[in-house]
């Protein structure tokens, strides 16, 4: 039961990564449709598709977002699974210790509780790591003015002057984009990996 159900978490997964994936591309798509409407000097077709291009990156963000939270609730189910299957073990463990302890030093025992401490002391840290990751992986700012900025930046790669009269808002580059990307990216694949 637990594996259609990390299967289907799986899929998921992949789907909204296609999904952000789409949104990347139509992204790159209306960025260049604002350079040419700049270049042309159409001001208010370039603005709707610096509008079109940032709602296409919120989406793409959101669905990796999405991913992600997918991703560990996936992780979530196949560590339930392992729990389970650690205590159908445990049972038998701790039946077999009953058994053995009446025969066995003291010591022994005490070194077999370490071991079995320690192996539980693994798996906290493990899922703290996972969790921390998680709650990590679904904070991401947005940036304030970003159609104007957008537009600015289109306007800069073309070679346009452009000027309009919009107060300076803190501008949000490409690299940092990027590097938000990667950082999600990266954290999703460290969760993947545990």
């Amino acid at each position: 039961m637990s594996d259609k159900l990390a299967f289907q978490f799986k899929m998921q997964t992949k789907m909204l990564e296609r999904q952000s994936g789409t949104h990347d591309k139509q992204e790159k798509v209306e960025r260049e449709k604002v350079k040419k409407a700049l270049m042309k000097g159409n001001i208010e077709a370039a603005k709707i598709h610096a509008e079109n291009a940032i709602r296409h990156h919120s989406e793409s963000l959101n669905c990796k977002r999405m991913a992600a939270r997918v991703d560990g609730v996936q992780a979530r189910v196949a560590n339930s699974a392992a729990q389970r299957q650690m205590a159908a073990s445990l049972k038998q463990t701790v039946a077999l210790m009953s058994k053995v302890t009446a025969n066995m030093p003291l010591t022994e025992t005490s070194k077999l509780m370490d071991s079995l401490e320690k192996n539980f002391e693994d798996l906290e840290v493990k899922t703290k790591v996972m969790d921390d990751a998680m709650q990590n992986a679904t904070t991401v700012q947005q940036p304030v003015d970003q159609v104007a900025n957008l537009m600015q930046e289109m306007a800069d790669e073309a070679g346009i002057e452009l000027n309009l009269n919009i107060p300076n808002a803190p501008a949000m580059s490409t690299s940092v984009a990027l590097k938000e990307q990667d950082e999600l990216s990266q954290r999703l694949a460290k969760l993947r990996e545990s």
